[in-house]
């Protein structure tokens, strides 16, 4: 049985160079080999094509299953020369943070996107 991940952060806005700080919470136990949470830079285009053209990943938070009401809590920085989101028509650029559980078979995701601009509101 796969996990169900809630992932809170401290806010939905940041500047270049700021830590991200939040929690992942276990909103239903499962089996898991580990739990991280990523930090992704990803590029989407109208034709289709995704990638994830940079990452930072957390470490391991937890290793083996994952049991219902576990919580876990994490910092990821983000680089002092990150890129802005942007968007067109023939395409996106965006950060998100992913709180990862893997799995034998299909991994489980929880993803939540940021914006990172050039000034964050506090």
């Amino acid at each position: 049985m796969s996990a169900r991940l809630q992932l809170e952060l401290d806010r939905d806005r940041y500047t270049p160079g700021e830590t991200i700080m939040g929690r992942v919470l276990v909103l239903e136990g499962g089996d898991s080999q580990s739990l991280e949470v990523l930090l992704e830079y990803n590029e989407t285009a109208e034709d289709d094509y995704s990638a994830v053209a940079t990452s930072f990943s957390s470490g391991p938070l937890h290793t083996g299953d994952l049991a219902t009401g576990m919580s876990f809590d994490f910092e990821l920085a983000l680089p002092p020369d990150a890129l802005p989101n942007y968007q067109s028509r023939h395409g996106e650029l965006y950060w998100q943070v992913d709180a990862k559980s893997a799995e034998v078979g299909r991994d489980t995701h929880e993803l939540r996107r940021i914006e990172v601009g050039n000034s964050s509101p506090r």
